[in-house]
C-alpha cells in the first residue's frame, strides 16, 4: 500500500481523538513513506508548510538562533500526531532547533465548550510566549482553525508581542504590531462570584441580580450567551487562568506519599502525569468526560462502591505508559486528591480488582498545585 492510498484511509481520522492501534499502525505506516520523499524539502522551501515557510525565511534573514527553540502548538488528533511528527523531524534536521510540542483541544460541535477549549488555548499560548523574552522570540499564530489565529493575537497583544504573518504566495514576512488590552484587576476582585460562576457552567440571566447584567453588557468580550444562558467567553477563559489572577480561580491539587513517591522516582513521566491529572479535573468540572473512564471502578464487579472513599479514572498512555489514578474530587472547594497512582496498565487491574486506592487513604497529602503548574506551563 502506498502513502496515498493510506492517506486515504486516514483522511476521516483526521480530527479524531482516540487513537487505537490501528490508527497508529496506519499513522505509522504512512509516516515511514512520507519520510522517503523528506528530501524534496530543499527544493522547494517555501512550498512546505506555513510554520516551515515560516522557519526558513526567519533564517534567510539572518534572524534565527543557531539552535533555536520552537514550540509547536498541535491538537492531540490524529491529524495533530502526523504533523507533530513530520514537523518535528524536519525543524530538527534542518534548522537544528530545540522542538516542544504542547497539545490543546477545540471542540468546535458545542459553543459552550468551544468558549472553553479555546480560553485553554489561548492560556497555553499566553504559558509558552511567557517563557521567551519579546526580543528574542518570534511569535507566530498559524494553522489551525481561523480563529485561532485571531485568539492568538489577542494573546500577543495582551502580553505586548508582535504577530509575525507570512503572505504565501510572495512570501513576504510581516509584523502586526500589539494593541494594548488593559482589563482593571479591580473589576475582577468586584465581580469574582459571577466570574466564577460562568467559569464553571452555563448560567440563567434571569437569575443573575441587575448588578451583574449590567456587568454582562458591560463588558461583552468577557461573556458569551447561548440563548438565556451566559458563560465566560474564550478570552474570559483566558484573562481568570492568566497569573494575575490565576491564585483565585486554579484548581488546588494534593497527592499522597505514594504518588509523590512516583512522581519523585519517574521525572521523565512526571509532566504526562501532571498533564492527565488537568485534564481528569477538566472532565469533571465540564462534566464532558464517559462515566466509564471517570468511574472506572464500576467496571470491577469485585469492588463495593458503597465502601469506596475514591473513584478509579482510566486515564491515556503516552505511548510508553498508563494514567490510572484513584482520586477524590471536592467540587466546592475545587481540590483533586490523588491517593493512588499506577503507570501499569496490568498491575492496576490486578490492584484496582482488589480495592488497591479505593477503601483508604495512602498516607497524609502534601500540596503539589504550584510544582504542576509550573511544570505544565
Amino acid at each position: 500500500m502506498n502513502r496515498d492510498e493510506t492517506m486515504r484511509e486516514i483522511r476521516p481520522w483526521l480530527h479524531e481523538r482516540n487513537i487505537d492501534r490501528q490508527k497508529q499502525s496506519k499513522i505509522e505506516h504512512w509516516l515511514h513513506h512520507a519520510r522517503q520523499f523528506a528530501h524534496e524539502v530543499a527544493k522547494q522551501p517555501n512550498r512546505v508548510c506555513a510554520e516551515y515557510s515560516m522557519i526558513y525565511e526567519l533564517r534567510r534573514q539572518g534572524r534565527l538562533g543557531e539552535r533555536p527553540t520552537i514550540v509547536l502548538i498541535v491538537t492531540e488528533t490524529v491529524g495533530g500526531r502526523i504533523v507533530e511528527a513530520m514537523l518535528t523531524e524536519l525543524l530538527e534536521r534542518d534548522f537544528r532547533a530545540n522542538v516542544h510540542v504542547i497539545y490543546v483541544e477545540v471542540d468546535v460541535k458545542h459553543p459552550k465548550r468551544l468558549q472553553e477549549t479555546l480560553g485553554e488555548y489561548m492560556s497555553k499560548v499566553a504559558n509558552a510566549l511567557m517563557r521567551g523574552e519579546l526580543s528574542t522570540t518570534c511569535f507566530a499564530p498559524i494553522g489551525g482553525y481561523k480563529v485561532m489565529t485571531s485568539l492568538g493575537y489577542i494573546v500577543g497583544a495582551f502580553l505586548n508581542y508582535p504577530t509575525a504573518y507570512m503572505h504565501e504566495d510572495e512570501q513576504v514576512l510581516h509584523e502586526i504590531p500589539p494593541v494594548p488590552i488593559h482589563i482593571d484587576e479591580q473589576f475582577v476582585h468586584r465581580y469574582f462570584d459571577l466570574l466564577r460562576k460562568c467559569q464553571t457552567d452555563l448560567v440563567a440571566i434571569d437569575g443573575l441580580s441587575y448588578q451583574e447584567k449590567q456587568c454582562i453588557d458591560q463588558y461583552p468580550s468577557l461573556f458569551y450567551r447561548d440563548e438565556e444562558f451566559v458563560c465566560l467567553s474564550a478570552f474570559g477563559q483566558f484573562l481568570l487562568e492568566h497569573e494575575k489572577y490565576k491564585h483565585l480561580f486554579e484548581t488546588s491539587y494534593f497527592v499522597s506519599r505514594q504518588v509523590a513517591h512516583i512522581l519523585q522516582h519517574n521525572r521523565h513521566q512526571s509532566l504526562f502525569v501532571y498533564q492527565q491529572m488537568q485534564e481528569l479535573v477538566k472532565k469533571l468540572k465540564y462534566r464532558e468526560g464517559d462515566t466509564a473512564v471517570l468511574y472506572h471502578e464500576k467496571s470491577f464487579e469485585t469492588v463495593d462502591p458503597r465502601k469506596a472513599k475514591y473513584h478509579l479514572y482510566k486515564g491515556a498512555s503516552n505511548g510508553q505508559t498508563a494514567f490510572r489514578l484513584a482520586y477524590r474530587y471536592v467540587e466546592e472547594e475545587d481540590r483533586l486528591y490523588a491517593n493512588y497512582l499506577w503507570l501499569d496498565h496490568d498491575r492496576y487491574e490486578r490492584e484496582a480488582a482488589k480495592g488497591k486506592g479505593i477503601y483508604e487513604d495512602d498516607s497524609s497529602f502534601s500540596d503539589i498545585t504550584t510544582q504542576l503548574v509550573g511544570a505544565v506551563r
